[in-house]
């Protein structure tokens, strides 16, 4: 597997627990702006995508409706941080990255928050020490799982899209990276299993994250 030049990963469910803090967030954002707030089991059935979107999906709000989507968007921000103080890496999240980074091999995170939000919990963790590249919600028009942010993630890399690995643990993750032509590992960390991982055909299947190492290993002399 040599030749991959650059990483590109998820976040949530990936590389950090946050499934319970996000979902407390949302709760309070749903319930700023509409008269249904959605159970955590629906929340999490569109994990990975981005919060407007379950806003319009899982409540009565309509997507012309730009004021109320702006004013979720802005209690979310402000919940968020404040939430997320609970957060918690995933167990060899931290020690995988920092390997693949001092290797000279770059990272860049690709998520469904926005900018402010990814830079606080990379932050947070310590993992901006690694990760010096982001796509957010902020910098694409479609997301996943569009190709489009894992096609940004490469060029930010400056690399081709073929010389890349992404990681993730959503379906939508995975659907992404095999429509954007990269190297795409499922790892089953978050809230989906593995048969719905499975499904959507990845390139690689890891058990947990210290496993990503080795796609790498020819680079990193094993």
């Amino acid at each position: 597997m040599a030749g991959y030049r650059a990483l590109l990963t998820d976040l949530d469910g990936t590389l950090i627990h946050s499934q319970d803090c996000i979902c407390d967030a949302l709760f309070a954002a749903f319930a700023k702006v509409s008269d249904v707030v959605p159970s955590k089991e629906d929340i999490l059935g569109m994990f990975g995508l981005p919060v407007e979107v379950m806003l319009t999906a899982l409540t009565n709000v309509r997507p012309d409706e730009k004021e109320v989507i702006a004013a979720f968007i802005d209690e979310y921000k402000r919940q968020y941080p404040i939430h997320m103080e609970r957060t918690r890496l995933i167990d060899g999240a931290w020690e995988t990255i920092r390997i693949i980074e001092n290797k000279g091999i770059p990272i860049c995170l690709i998520t469904s928050e926005r900018r402010k939000n990814a830079a606080h919990i990379l932050k947070q963790t310590g993992l901006h020490r690694y990760i010096r590249q982001m796509v957010t919600r902020d910098d694409v028009t479609c997301f996943k799982p569009d190709p489009e942010p894992i096609l940004k993630g490469a060029a930010a890399c400056g690399v081709s899209p073929g010389e890349c690995v992404y990681i993730g643990e959503s379906p939508f993750d995975i659907e992404a990276g095999v429509a954007a032509g990269v190297f795409t590992v499922a790892v089953p960390s978050g809230n989906w299993p593995l048969k719905a991982l499975a499904e959507k055909s990845p390139d690689c299947v890891i058990s947990d994250i210290t496993k990503l190492c080795s796609v790498f290993a020819g680079q990193m002399g094993k």
